[in-house]
């Protein structure tokens, strides 16, 4: 991580006589340092069609973390906030398999991967931490939480489809 950009947010995100919002979060911070380190990583890759691609999904994908992490946080029910969350960790396992195959395809050095994934790995944590107390608050005030509902994948799942099949 750039540690100049690092204690710049820090210190801008510690005055307490800020309001409560999402960029006072850990978690949306250390999103969006994972985000800033992959742009610059991204801007020194070579500008082959290959390269670019990869880049661009890697990107969106660390991106979409922490705007999922405040997009959540602006929602009115822990039902709502908890589902963000979730795709906000969709996107940072997302955004590890993208590094994965930069380092698979020797566009960038298996230390530098090592580095991210390992901010990645942590923010996973932190979200599934985070959605799990969502979970157990949305239960002590018996609200429902947000799961997604299991469904088959086959022609059977689709009644009213069933000539499509055919």
């Amino acid at each position: 991580m750039d540690e100049k950009m690092q204690s710049s947010n820090q210190a801008s995100m510690q005055s307490s006589n800020q309001p409560y919002n999402y960029q006072r979060l850990d978690v949306w911070q250390k999103a969006q340092e994972v985000a800033a380190a992959v742009i610059r990583m991204a801007r020194a890759l070579p500008r082959d069609p290959a390269s670019v691609t990869l880049a661009r999904q890697l990107v969106a994908a660390a991106g979409s973390v922490g705007a999922n992490v405040a997009e959540g946080h602006g929602r009115y029910t822990f039902a709502a906030y908890r589902n963000h969350l979730s795709i906000a960790r969709g996107s940072a396992c997302e955004a590890g398999s993208w590094l994965d195959l930069l380092t698979r395809t020797e566009y960038i050095n298996p230390s530098h991967n090592d580095s991210l994934q390992k901010e990645l790995s942590s923010i996973v944590a932190i979200l599934t931490s985070k959605m799990r107390d969502l979970d157990n608050r949305a239960a002590a005030q018996k609200r429902p939480a947000v799961r997604e509902a299991t469904a088959g994948y086959g022609p059977e799942s689709f009644p009213d489809h069933d000539d499509l099949f055919d």
